[in-house]
């Protein structure tokens, strides 16, 4: 079976390797990460170019409050229209870092403070984000989810946080690793040599139920910690 390979640069600098059959086309790719420090916490996804417009389009539907510059580059603030939620979004060259606050949009101190705390990268293949020094921020997670369409998604932990994923027992053998049904019938644990995936398959007509199989025995994850 033909093989598709992502090439992704995570939040941390860390490349991961993803292989997929050819036939299923990857919808979106999206990329998270948690930075934490004494009682201070807060988390950013990444996501391409239109990822804030969908946001408060489809999501949470909102409006621009504010636009500011930070390291150069434009920060986008919008808040939900029901004042539950609001965005700040930082635009980059081939993705968006996105952060949520609970309530109205915040002060833009605020916002310039937290993006200013960042070291920022944008690459084709993925977005670094590192706090600077002084911030004394370490970073507490950082993962990706890959959607293939019809087929179902992935959630790719950093490797540190892998192996708490993975049962002590066998798994089935699949072409890359090998795999564990989780509690939901749809969900599994898949583990590589190099990497491990939650794994949920799609609850759609479109493909059968075979074919989802299928998809996930020619799954494989490969980090690079270089």
């Amino acid at each position: 079976m033909a093989t598709q390979r992502l090439r992704l640069v995570a939040p941390s600098g860390d490349r991961v390797i993803v292989d997929l059959p050819a036939a299923a086309p990857v919808s979106h790719v999206v990329a998270g990460v948690r930075f934490v420090g004494g009682s201070f916490g807060t988390g950013f996804q990444i996501g391409p170019r239109g990822y804030h417009d969908f946001a408060c389009t489809h999501v949470a539907p909102g409006k621009t409050r504010e636009r500011l510059v930070v390291h150069g580059r434009e920060v986008v603030v919008a808040e939900a229209d029901d004042g539950q939620s609001s965005l700040a979004t930082l635009i980059g060259a081939y993705h968006e870092l996105m952060t949520v606050y609970a309530g109205p949009a915040p002060h833009r101190e605020r916002v310039l403070a937290l993006f200013g705390s960042l070291r920022i990268e944008d690459h084709v293949g993925g977005m670094i984000v590192v706090p600077r020094a002084a911030t004394l921020l370490d970073p507490a997670n950082e993962h990706f989810v890959v959607v293939v369409k019809d087929h179902g998604s992935l959630s790719i932990p950093a490797p540190r946080h892998a192996t708490a994923l993975l049962p002590e027992h066998a798994g089935a053998p699949t072409k890359r690793g090998e795999v564990w049904r989780s509690d939901s019938a749809r969900s599994f644990v898949l583990g590589c040599p190099a990497g491990a995936a939650e794994v949920h398959l799609a609850d759609t007509t479109v493909t059968t139920e075979r074919q989802r199989l299928d998809w996930l025995d020619e799954i494989g994850v490969t980090w690079d910690q270089g």
